[in-house]
């Protein structure tokens, strides 16, 4: 299993497993709340589904 940890700063973090070749889990800490997502690679790349304004693409340019 894969995963990838992010703190964003200190009360906020993204952690993103994959579970399958397609199937990812994802959890987002904000401000002391956890919340749970099951997606898709595709749902994934498409972070707006989080709420969130930057997309996975950058991130992983970023990484390069």
């Amino acid at each position: 299993m894969k995963s990838v940890n992010l703190q964003l700063d200190e009360n906020n973090s993204l952690e993103i497993t994959q579970i399958e070749e397609n199937l990812f889990e994802v959890r987002l800490g904000m401000n002391g709340s956890i919340s749970i997502y099951y997606m898709t690679r595709e749902q994934l790349l498409n972070f707006d589904q989080l709420g969130a304004h930057i997309r996975i693409e950058a991130i992983l340019e970023a990484d390069l």
